[in-house]
């Protein structure tokens, strides 16, 4: 069977975008498609579109150097997210139409209304275009109205990253769990709070936790959307809509930080044999779905007690099953590029089956 060759966009073009196309290359002898790389474009370097095809490679050198992606470009212009999706999908109609055309949409979290990713993802699908993203945002916002659009004109709308990394959480439940229905969730979905959590029990300043996450480039410069909870209800909210069927805004969910939690807290549990952890859990009580993100005081006994520093963990609650979990036992932009190629690989063996 001839290997399919799949033209790719990227909106976005940051750490975990140019891991991907790095781990691409990587692994392409394990592959059961080739790619082809036909668009970029980022926030801070410019854009480029060549439909013949772009050197990854030398794009990513680019952008590591601080220099614009428009010298790439056979016809430099400056574009928006927006504009570069329909100059994409008008330019390479005919790669739509056959299903070979993917946009990989990797802009950062918007914890107000999940946008421009939304926009962009959705002109995607209107183009024909399948879309994976490793951005919670769109999943968080507009799950229900996405998806809709995805099964409307028959293309995929993937978004595995957008929780717990390459942890195959929304894959495991849709391939592997027919006729099961989800009750509810509870875990640690957010690293950053973790490790400092860890870090605040042996004594470690809160500054200096935070730092050393910064330093790793798993905290943002700007760290608010880790330390006040909002990543975390993010997560909430995509896993509650795509779960559990809900339809939730990160603004839903009941959400407390550890900005405020006092250090003492923290160390005196420990001494009492229990820990603090940044719990993030939905379930339903007489019919209404309740979901929040907040500091819980956990017993020695509890699975996510036990979890290491960099570890998380997530138990789903079902019907038939159980209490379910998966627990990752490290972070990495290795991973969430790694949930990016597993769902282009799913894409690709959809049009082998279809041909």
């Amino acid at each position: 069977m001839t290997q399919p060759e799949i033209a790719l966009a990227l909106v976005g073009f940051g750490n975990v975008s140019r891991r991907f196309i790095r781990l691409l290359d990587e692994v392409g002898d394990r592959l059961d498609f080739t790619w082809r790389l036909v668009a970029i474009g980022s926030r801070h370097h410019g854009s480029v579109v060549n439909p013949d095809g772009i050197d990854a490679a030398r794009a990513a050198a680019i952008v590591e150097g601080s220099q614009s992606l428009d010298r790439l470009d056979p016809s430099p212009r400056e574009r928006s997210g927006i504009d570069l999706v329909r100059q994409v999908t008008d330019l390479l109609a005919d790669e739509a139409a056959d299903g070979r055309l993917v946009v990989v949409e990797a802009t950062t979290l918007d914890i107000e209304r999940g946008e421009p990713a939304t926009a962009h993802i959705r002109a995607s699908l209107e183009g024909l275009a399948h879309v994976i993203t490793a951005n919670k945002g769109p999943v968080a916002f507009n799950f229900r109205s996405l998806d809709s659009l995805a099964d409307s004109v028959d293309r995929l709308f993937f978004f595995e990253g957008a929780v717990m990394d390459g942890v195959p959480i929304f894959n495991l439940v849709r391939e592997t769990m027919p006729a099961i229905t989800i009750e509810g969730f509870r875990g640690v979905i957010n690293t950053t709070c973790h490790y400092m959590l860890s870090e605040l029990e042996q004594g470690t300043a809160f500054d200096v936790a935070l730092a050393e996450m910064q330093a790793r480039g798993i905290a943002e410069a700007e760290p608010s959307h880790d330390i006040d909870g909002w990543d975390a209800a993010a997560k909430t909210a995509a896993l509650v809509n795509v779960l559990m069927a809900g339809h939730i805004t990160p603004h839903d969910v009941a959400r407390m930080g550890i900005r405020e939690l006092p250090v003492s807290e923290v160390t005196d549990a420990v001494r009492r044999g229990r820990r603090i952890r940044l719990v993030a859990s939905a379930s339903r009580r007489s019919g209404r779905l309740v979901a929040r993100v907040e500091p819980e005081l956990l017993d020695s006994d509890d699975p996510l007690a036990a979890l290491g520093p960099t570890e998380n963990a997530l138990y789903l609650h079902t019907d038939l099953l159980g209490d379910v979990g998966i627990v990752q036992r490290s972070s990495s932009l290795t991973q969430t590029a790694y949930a990016l190629l597993s769902d282009l690989s799913y894409i690709s063996r959809r049009l082998q089956e279809l041909t």
